[in-house]
This record gives C-alpha cells, sequence and structure tokens, in this order.
C-alpha cells in the first residue's frame, strides 16, 4: 500500500483559468530588467541575475526560472521578488479614474522628485542597471536596521500604494508599486531610481506611461526625495545587504525564510530535492514541463511550489557554486527493523477522549453541536465586523492592543460544520487512512492540531470573549477530534493546556505566541514540546526506545522578528510596526554542539510552519522537536513543511517506505486552522 497523499496541492489545470493579460514579448535594449520574457542582453555578464525559461511571462506562465550569479541576499531577494508570477494577482479590476495619469502627475506628497521614460534615460551607468534591487525586501531590510529611521520611508511610500487618482470604484488593491531599485553614486550625489509600476488593468488610464519592458505592466522610473529616502539609508542597502556574499547553509536559510514569509498568502512550500535527478523530476506536473519546453536544472539550490489562486506555480532557483548534488551524497542511513509491535493501551485512549468531548458538548450546547455554536454568536458576529475593518484582500489586521491577527484565523474561527453547504472537504477520511497505514507498520500515530493564536487570546476580537462557554472558540475542532477518536485516531488536547497556561499568566507575561506573527512563542512550543513528549513515554516500548537517554543543555538566545503578519498589513499600517523582540531556548548536546533532527531518530514528527519556527528559521535549534528531543533524551526526526500540515504525508512519501525502517510512532503537528480553510485538497488518494 503506497503512503497515502493526503493533500499534495493540485495538478496545475493548463492553460490556466486565471485571468491573463495580453502581453507583448518585447524588450528594449536598453532596459536591464528582469522582464516578462527573456532575450540575449548586451552584456550579459554583468548580470547579477538572470531568467532561463525563454517563454517566461508574469501574467500567465506557472514556472519562473532564474539563475543567481553572485549569493547576495539582495540579488536573492531580487530574483524572489522581481516580476515573480507567483506575486501577480492576474484578476482583472474594474477601476474607474476620472482623468488620465500622466507623469507629472506622479508626485506622492513630494515622495518622487522626478520621472523618466526608460531606464537609459537616468544618470545609472551600466554596471549600476546591471545591479537592481527589489522594493519589498529592501524596504523591510531597511525596517530591520532601525525602525524609526526607516518608518518615514515606509509612510511615504504609503502615498504610492494608497492613490486611487480620485477613483471610488471598490478596488482593495494597489494601482500601483514599486519594483526595481537602483542606487546610483557620482562623487557627492547619491540618487535612488524606483521602478513604478502600473497594474495592467489601469493600462487604458495612462498617458505617456507606457509598458517598456512588455510584461503587462506599464512603468515608468522615479528618483526618490533624499530627504526620504536618505543616504544612511543607501549605506545601508550598499553595504552587507548587496556584497556580503552567502555560504550555501546561509542561502538555504534565506530560501526557508522566503517560503514561510509566502506561506500565508501563497501557501508556499520547498520542494524536497533529488540529489541524483535534474529537475523537473518524473513527478513534476506535465504542464510546468511543457512550458519548460527542455530547460531542466541539473543542479538546483531551492525549488519553490505555491497555490495563491487555483494553480500549481513552481519558482526555481539556480545559485553558482551551490545547490543539491555534492559528491559522495548518498541514501540517508535508516535506523534498521527494530521489532515493532502497536501500544495496547489505545482503545481506552480513544474512549477517554470521545468521552471528555461528548460531556462538553453536553455541557456547552445540550448535546447538539450546533446550539453550542449558536451561544457563540455575539462574539462571532464581533469577529465578522473586526474582519471588516480592513478589505478582504488585506490579510494582517490590527488589534486594539496592538497585537497582529492573521485574517484566514478569524474565517476559521468562523467556519461552519463540514456538512454545512458549501463547507470544505472534512479531513478526516485522510487522517485515518494515513493512521491505518502506520499502523500496518507496526507504528503508533498521534495527531497534534495546533490551536490559533485567536484559540488563545479570543479577546483581541471581542469584548463577549469572556462568555465563550469553555473558552473555546471554535467547537468544530472538538467536534473533530471527537471523529477522529471514532476513526481509531488518537489525538492530542493542546487547547486546554493552553488556556490554563494563558489564565494562569501575569498580564503580558509568558505569551504563548507571538504578537506580530501567526505562530507560537517558546512558551507555547516548550509547552507543546512537553506534553507531546510525556505520552510518547507512556507508550509500553517507551522504555526501550527512550533508555540510553542524553543529557541536553538549553542557551536563551534574543532575536528579533517583524513576524510574518507586518507584511500583510495595509501599507499605512505597516510604518506602525516595528521588530519584535523574542526570546528563543536553543538545545544543545552535552559538548556544546547545537542540537540537530536525526533521520535515523524512532520518533518522527510531521509538521507544518509551527514545528519549523524557532528550529529551521530565526534563532534555530530552539524549536518544538528540540525541546522533544530535550524531554525525552535522545533525538527526534522532523520532516515538515512550510506550505501546511497536509502536505507532510507527502513528503514522507517522496522518502520512500523504507524511511519509515525503525520508527516507532510518527506525530502529525499542524495549526488546526488548516483543518477549516485549508486551499489545497484532504482528499486522500
Amino acid at each position: 500500500m503506497p503512503i497515502p497523499e493526503t493533500s499534495a496541492a493540485k495538478t496545475s489545470r493548463f492553460p490556466s483559468r486565471r485571468r491573463a493579460f495580453p502581453t507583448a514579448c518585447a524588450l528594449t535594449a536598453g532596459l536591464l530588467l528582469i522582464a516578462g520574457c527573456r532575450q540575449e542582453e548586451q552584456k550579459p555578464a554583468e548580470r547579477a541575475v538572470i531568467t532561463l525559461n525563454n517563454e517566461y511571462n508574469r501574467s500567465r506562465s506557472h514556472v519562473l526560472v532564474r539563475r543567481v550569479k553572485i549569493p547576495t541576499e539582495a540579488n536573492l531577494d531580487f530574483a524572489a521578488y522581481s516580476k515573480n508570477v507567483m506575486l501577480a494577482d492576474t484578476e482583472w479590476k474594474a477601476a474607474q479614474p476620472p482623468a488620465k495619469i500622466n507623469p507629472e502627475s506622479l508626485k506622492f506628497g513630494g515622495l518622487v522628485r522626478e520621472t523618466k521614460a526608460v531606464l537609459d534615460f537616468t544618470p545609472l551607468t551600466e554596471s549600476e542597471k546591471a545591479a537592481p534591487m527589489a522594493w519589498t525586501p529592501l524596504l523591510e531590510s531597511l525596517l530591520k536596521w532601525n525602525f524609526e529611521k526607516a518608518a518615514g520611508l515606509a509612510n511615504a511610500y504609503s502615498a504610492v500604494t494608497g492613490e486611487k487618482w480620485g477613483d471610488t470604484s471598490d478596488v482593495a488593491e494597489p494601482y500601483q508599486e514599486f519594483g526595481a531599485v537602483y542606487i546610483h553614486r557620482n562623487g557627492n550625489v547619491n540618487e535612488v531610481w524606483a521602478e513604478l509600476e502600473f497594474k495592467p488593468w489601469l493600462a487604458s488610464f495612462l498617458d505617456g506611461i507606457s509598458d517598456q519592458d512588455g510584461d503587462g505592466y506599464p512603468e515608468i522610473l522615479a528618483r526618490l526625495d533624499p530627504g526620504v529616502f536618505t543616504p544612511e539609508m543607501i549605506d545601508h542597502v550598499s553595504g552587507d545587504y548587496s556584497v556580503k556574499i552567502l555560504t550555501e547553509p546561509q542561502a538555504i536559510d534565506w530560501a526557508r525564510n522566503l517560503a514561510s514569509r509566502w506561506y500565508p498568502s501563497y501557501n508556499t512550500d520547498l520542494l524536497t530535492l533529488d540529489p541524483h535527478s535534474p529537475w523537473p523530476y518524473e513527478d513534476t506536473p506535465a504542464g510546468i514541463k511543457k512550458e519548460l519546453a527542455g530547460l531542466s536544472l541539473a543542479n538546483p539550490l531551492f525549488i519553490l511550489q505555491g497555490s495563491p489562486f487555483e494553480d500549481t506555480l513552481f519558482n526555481a532557483f539556480e545559485v553558482a557554486g551551490m545547490g543539491a548534488v555534492k559528491a559522495g551524497k548518498g541514501k540517508r542511513k535508516t535506523g534498521g527493523s527494530t521489532a515493532k509491535g502497536l501500544d495496547k493501551g489505545l482503545p481506552a485512549r480513544l474512549d477517554a477522549i470521545a468521552a471528555a468531548i461528548d460531556a462538553e458538548k453536553q455541557a456547552f450546547g445540550g448535546g447538539e453541536w450546533r446550539q453550542w455554536v449558536d451561544r457563540l454568536a455575539p462574539f462571532r458576529e464581533d469577529a465578522r465586523t473586526f474582519a471588516a475593518q480592513e478589505p478582504p484582500g488585506v490579510l494582517g489586521l490590527m488589534a486594539p492592543d496592538s497585537t497582529l491577527v492573521f485574517r484566514r484565523e478569524i474565517e476559521y474561527l468562523l467556519a461552519p460544520d463540514w456538512n454545512a453547504p458549501g463547507a470544505r472537504q472534512s479531513p478526516v477520511p485522510a487522517i485515518a487512512a494515513f493512521k491505518e497505514f502506520l499502523a500496518e507498520r507496526g507504528i503508533d500515530f498521534l495527531f497534534v492540531p495546533i490551536p490559533t493564536k485567536l484559540d488563545i487570546y479570543p479577546e483581541r476580537l471581542s469584548t463577549h470573549a469572556d462568555s465563550l462557554p469553555g473558552g473555546i472558540a471554535q467547537p468544530y475542532l472538538r467536534k473533530l477530534m471527537r471523529e477522529l477518536a471514532g476513526a481509531g485516531v488518537e489525538t492530542i488536547d493542546l487547547l486546554g493546556p493552553f488556556l490554563k497556561i494563558r489564565d494562569g499568566s501575569e498580564p503580558g507575561k509568558r505569551q504563548l505566541y507571538q504578537r506580530q506573527d501567526t505562530h507560537w512563542s517558546t512558551v507555547g512550543l516548550e509547552a507543546a514540546a512537553q506534553i507531546v513528549s510525556d505520552r510518547l513515554k507512556l507508550y509500553s516500548w517507551g522504555d526501550s526506545v527512550f533508555s540510553d537517554r542524553r543529557a541536553y543543555q538549553v542557551r536563551d538566545t534574543v532575536f528579533e522578528n517583524l513576524g510574518d503578519i507586518q507584511a500583510r498589513l495595509s501599507d499605512s499600517m505597516k510604518a506602525k510596526v516595528g521588530p519584535e523582540s523574542l526570546l528563543g531556548r536553543q538545545v544543545l548536546e552535552s559538548d556544546g554542539r547545537l542540537y540537530e533532527d536525526t533521520d535515523s531518530a524512532a520518533i518522527l514528527v510531521l509538521g507544518d510552519s509551527y514545528t519549523g519556527v524557532y528550529q529551521t528559521v530565526g534563532c534555530r535549534n530552539a524549536g518544538v522537536t528540540a525541546h522533544m528531543a530535550k524531554n525525552l533524551g535522545g533525538p527526534v526526526d522532523l520532516i515538515m513543511g512550510w506550505g501546511g500540515g497536509p502536505e507532510a504525508p507527502s513528503k514522507l512519501k517522496k522518502r520512500g517506505e523504507e524511511y519509515l525502517d525503525g520508527k516507532r510512532a510518527v506525530v502529525w503537528m499542524m495549526s488546526a486552522r488548516d483543518l477549516f480553510v485549508y486551499p489545497g485538497d484532504w482528499s486522500a488518494k
């Protein structure tokens, strides 16, 4: 029996049903930008980033392939953000500005000092033209560098994205944005030029502004006010950000952070690379192979998969001198064929789970789920009102206490039962099928739904949070756990313990979740690690698996993070949010080396980004698996994906069934949000 694929994103349909804009494959000879289609540039050797797929089209393509010749952070950012189909919303908007927009009107409160029709009309040198940076990550870099000094620039930029040119139609997204950014230096002269790109649906309202690079997005070059984008800022972005060459581990860390940062909006994940085969692989969708027209990468550094729309899109990046193919790389060493046998206490534990949830349903809903949910009506109405403070396309919102809230977590709290009309597919059959697959191989299974930040802090949405029966904001999560128990799947309840920790904390202390991020804090992840570890120790085989205990140390580490919600705020709100100072507790071996997850461990954790934060990004080696290892006295194994917990079993499948040799238990941990509002497919295959 093959490993059930519970959630792999649906294969793209070709041609796409997404609205595609008409574009021309024309590129002016002097415009040295990565454009909607690629031609042979006059001086390709001067370019640090190039697009490899010849027919790439920003609005219609499903795959973007880029080569980064010099792996600086600025170049990697540019490769990811510049004219990327992953970031392009191709839905046509019915904008109706009352008058034509011309270059003379592009002042934006003084941020723009002058404009030029094309790059060749600026004073930029050839080498400066060949070293563009991407605006969005550049601005984030400045905010991390010095929030107070960069906030003025972020505020000024909100005049660009907020300008609607007198249009009163209900279009929420920006009509224009900055794309590429160039730095010009000549003696004491320092200038910043930004490519101002207009959305395709605004083209007919432009006068004297055209689509010079043929990608469907009309553009013009704008020189920025040096009093807003200051010489000190120029020095920062011209320093390590654009000069320091990253090592391969640093570049991979960059990729992990990108996948994590984009996941909430674009459902992105990093593919598991095959060090022995060029990409595209055998299982790559046929439509992607057709688009690539024979192009392949022998040694990609990383491949990003995302589903921002109904189709699955790919970004493949090749970095000079780096990649998956390394001399001597071979197959993983397994833990051997340890004798297995399922723990005998499962039926009793399932009965206990079912009885506890049935008691809640009786106490809070008179034995009816619908009656329980009806008691939440005032809270749910407040949640809808809170979400309506920003247009639906704005995914980040700010609570009255300045905590950031992710819109899809509100949608999760308001999600109906799976039997309701229009509801998403129930995940129960897929999870139960995966449990049966493991049971046939003598491997025990635990499913751990991770509460969202709003499950634990519903008062961020409503003054009625105190009246929630049992403090539970989404009763259907309890129903899911009850149905899983009926299907023979054991779950671990984190909600109850988390609510107790919250209620026992001093105000503002021991927060279980980050204030500016969707994910838990070190308090939350350590609590989860302890709860799951305590359960694993009770298995009948626990004494043998955990007999040779190691002693681990813990080291406190403070780091700063903007969080994954800040980038999803409206532009007028972004400048109000600076980096958050966070505590990480790194786990170390007895000799002082940082703990690393081990693929030969008997305990395998499958997880989403909750298992990645603090472990593979941020302060590193301080995540939930590191603290499970500390509690258990031995390493654990981790397979995680940024693209959502439902993707984890498909990642295991790609490693082959032999990967399960020596495993005694699989713990599948994932956000409760994706059980209700996951954009992919939960069907078992």
